[in-house]
């Protein structure tokens, strides 16, 4: 699976934990997320001794540095095997001291042996856990630190957290039974369950405001106390606002669309309305999105509020949606807000602005218009639904969604819901930069030395002669780990503890200095891939320099962005992460992650990079770097990123991936696509149609998008004269799978896996273990399903045998992966 984006984003799990003994005794009861679906499996009988002793329900307490204990921890063993392998649930409840202040639980898989139960959680830095028995209780440690003591638990159910979890509400059903005008009015209170979206829009017989609201909303700082899946959350102050609010018509617009300063709060337009249970009053109702300081991630909320010309009850919240996979939450709660009446500054230019935002929006047309197909229908592979936020394509300048999801039902303003993206702000902002300096003063602005336009003596020699295109394309030569060329691992430095010290500082100068501590490679420049989030913050810091050298001190990285790019087409609000500097002063747009589009956002700037960068009769970005940048003046620009399919070799270059493609015709494409953190993806497509997926389910899958693109119109014409069709390919029957494929061990790469007897799958890499099931379908198929790995998703292949082994085959992808087989002991 490719990680793409940041990388060790937060200390996700447990950190800050240091050996020591347990002071006081916490209540873990009722305190720790379970699955659903688990399930306890007692030893077989040829399990050894000192395998199964590890097997059942175990809790405790990891400790913090003090001593005490800290957080409460269930480790569920929920199966053993006789070569020691171990399927585990490792489980943390929210902690206010320690940890990531969520509630998480992750299926992971382990090896006892010498008396210690090892395994990795399934995250980004993989972090390891050993336990070892001590008497008739667990000791565990964490990343070789941490300290943490786990007792036998009798009764599993007891200690999930999630079980008291209420069933979601329906729909409102004509009648408006939640968020009436009497529930609003009432004062603040606690936090409530979350109900469906469709409460905070009209109910019933709806009709237009009796009032106009035009003042200052002011809503405290508060704490917001989320759940997980009923689980409790660590609480979180929230620095509240007080903004400009005007209606126009049936709209609601805030005056500040940016990040509210001093917050990570963004607003959007909502609507205004009123209905026949409030009583004189109107309604109304907006969407924003709470961010974060340090990562990209987001989660989108909704608010409303009855209101007349003189006063505004409480405001009803409610959080249901995310793009941060390590903290999936959930807030509902009324806060206290009051209204000053009075004009917003500038009101007649927002009025305009406005006007001219909704009159360039990008028409939106329903899914289901584009017509019904096994590509469309497939539209985003295996990824799940519900960790989807938003989906869809661009055609002909029409955006089709094919949804807003939330866990409460769909988000009612689809078009104002923002994401984190991650990484897709390489392209988006990066890239997008580069291309219209190029543009403004010409393309030697690629070849621009990244030490000329930094602070003097800030950079080691090994920085000298790297360019601004080799920050871009991820080719500097600069960094620390893994050293070698092959196997080369490109995500070596993005997933190390030094880019997150670069995270968690705040200021230009200080992300500055450790973005410029790595060392230099034993390569040179534009040889190797290494992908860094750090290169990238170096080449915005060095893109603002040119800039003010070339229009002054007072020009702006990001102004110029926004100003001669997203303006022109339409995209008039772009807020973005910046450093964050102590006296208050306008920071680096940081570029590597930080962007916060809508999907009318992204429609227009992949419309415009699919256009050649012209708009309206204007070139924004250099044509023939652009064209370069995707792909279209050669298929093998960049740098090999080590994966391949069916077509061949996928690239990287200057901020774009790559996936190789030849269609049924003939035609070859390297299609190039956008990817972030958690498996946001962009892709442009070469029939002129753009395709996207914002989630958080860690899938990256562009196959599903691209078939259904090209469903929808041909990426080329067929050629004049059909070339000689290939010889058909025959994959292993059923009756050959079972005799020649199954009760095997192959590697692949530096991975071993074994299809044992009985339908049981082992693995194994570098330090990692899994197990899972695999079974031959009546069609001829192998599927299997990991325990850990893929996701835990149960994938069906073709088998075809080769010259040098296996091939595996996934139907209707491009997937192309050899097996050799080898010696037949275990891994």
């Amino acid at each position: 699976m490719k990680v793409i984006g940041l990388g060790v984003l937060l200390a996700l799990v447990v950190v800050n934990l240091l050996l020591a003994p347990a002071a006081a005794a916490l209540d873990c009861r009722g305190a720790t997320p379970l699955p659903s679906d688990l399930a306890l499996t007692a030893p077989a009988p040829d399990v050894p001794a000192d395998v199964a002793r590890f097997a059942g329900a175990w809790s405790g307490a990891w400790t913090d540095a003090r001593g005490d204990e800290a957080q409460c921890h269930a480790l569920i063993v929920e199966e053993v095997f006789a070569n020691g392998y171990a399927r585990v649930i490792y489980s943390v409840a929210a902690s206010p001291t320690i940890g990531s202040g969520s509630p998480r639980a992750f299926r992971a898989t382990g090896r006892i042996a010498d008396g210690l139960l090892r395994f990795r959680l399934p995250e980004f830095d993989r972090p390891a856990l050993v336990y070892r028995l001590d008497m008739d209780q667990l000791a565990a440690t964490f990343n070789g630190a941490g300290h943490a003591k786990l007792s036998r638990a009798t009764d599993v159910a007891a200690l999930d957290c999630s079980r008291a979890h209420p069933a979601p509400i329906a729909p409102p059903a004509g009648v408006r039974d939640r968020l009436t005008a009497a529930e609003l009015q009432a004062p603040a209170g606690p936090a409530t369950d979350p109900i469906h979206n469709d409460y905070f829009m009209p109910v019933g017989a709806a009709a237009p405001p009796k009032h106009a609201l035009r003042g200052t909303l002011t809503v405290p700082p508060f704490s917001a106390s989320f759940t997980s899946l009923g689980c409790a959350a660590r609480p979180r102050r929230i620095p509240g606002f007080s903004v400009g609010f005007f209606t126009h018509g049936d709209h609601l617009v805030p005056a500040v669309r940016d990040l509210v300063p001093g917050t990570t709060l963004i607003l959007s337009p909502g609507r205004v309305w009123s209905e026949p249970g409030d009583g004189g009053l109107s309604r109304a109702s907006f969407a924003f999105v709470i961010g974060n300081e340090i990562n990209n991630g987001t989660h989108n909320g909704l608010a409303t509020f009855v209101f007349d010309d003189t006063r505004v009850s409480a405001l009803a919240v409610q959080i249901v949606q995310e793009t941060a996979p390590w903290a999936k939450l959930d807030y509902a709660a009324r806060l206290p807000m009051t209204y000053a009446p009075g004009a917003p500054a500038d009101e007649p230019a927002l009025r305009a602005e406005f006007t001219t935002e909704f009159a360039r929006q990008t028409p939106m047309r329903p899914w289901p218009t584009l017509g019904a197909s096994d590509a469309l229908a497939g539209f985003d592979g295996d990824t799940r639904p519900a960790d989807i936020s938003a989906n869809g394509l661009v055609m002909d300048g029409v955006l089709y969604v094919r949804g807003c999801h939330t866990r409460y039902g769909p988000f009612p303003y689809c078009r104002e819901m923002r994401h984190g993206v991650f990484s897709v702000t390489k392209s988006l902002g990066a890239a997008v930069a580069l291309l219209r300096l190029a543009q403004k003063y010409g393309d030697a602005v690629f070849d621009e030395k990244l030490v000329d336009h930094l602070p003097a003596g800030a950079a080691h020699a090994g920085w000298d002669g790297v360019t601004f295109a080799d920050a871009l394309g991820m080719a500097t030569a600069i960094g620390d780990e893994k050293p070698e060329r092959q196997p080369n691992a490109p995500f070596a430095d993005e997933n190390a503890p030094k880019m997150m010290r670069l995270l968690v500082k705040r200021t230009a100068k200080e992300k500055l200095e450790i973005a410029l501590s790595y060392g230099k490679y034993p390569w040179n420049r534009g040889e190797v891939l290494r992908y860094n989030s750090a290169h990238t913050f170096v080449l915005a810091t060095a893109m603002d320099a040119y800039l003010k050298r070339r229009e002054g001190g007072g020009a702006h990285l990001w102004d110029m962005v926004r100003n001669e790019v997203f303006r022109p087409i339409g995209v008039l609000h772009a807020p973005a992460m910046h450093t964050l500097e102590p006296d208050g002063s306008r920071g680096v747009p940081l570029l590597a992650y930080g962007l916060y589009p809508t999907v009318d956002d992204v429609a227009k700037l992949a419309t415009l990079l699919q256009n050649g960068g012209r708009h309206d009769g204007v070139q924004l970005l250099h044509t023939a770097k652009l064209a370069e940048t995707l792909y279209r003046v050669s298929p093998t620009v960049g740098l090999p990123d080590g994966s391949r399919n069916r077509f061949g070799e996928a690239r990287y270059h200057l901020s774009f991936w790559s996936v190789p493609y030849r269609t049924a015709t003939g035609c070859f494409f390297q299609i190039p696509y956008m990817s972030g953190f958690g498996g946001n993806i962009v892709a442009l497509l070469p029939n002129g149609i753009s395709v996207f997926r914002f989630a958080d389910a860690y899938n990256f899958d562009v196959d599903s998008m691209i078939l259904a693109g090209e469903s929808l119109r041909p990426f080329c014409a067929p050629p004049a004269t059909a070339a000689a069709p290939a010889p058909p390919r025959v994959a292993l029957t059923a009756a050959e799978l079972a005799s020649d494929f199954v009760g095997h061990v192959y590697v692949f790469g530096p991975q071993r896996i074994e299809y044992a007897p009985g339908g049981r799958l082992w693995g194994s890499l570098a330090e990692e273990v899994d197990v899972g099931t695999w079974e031959i379908t009546p069609d001829a198929r192998v599927c299997r399903s990991w325990n850990m790995w893929d996701g835990r998703r149960r994938r069906c292949y073709a088998i075809l045998r080769t010259d040098d082994g296996w091939e595996v085959d996934v139907p209707g992808r491009f997937t192309r992966a050899v097996l050799r087989r080898a010696p037949a002991a275990a891994p």
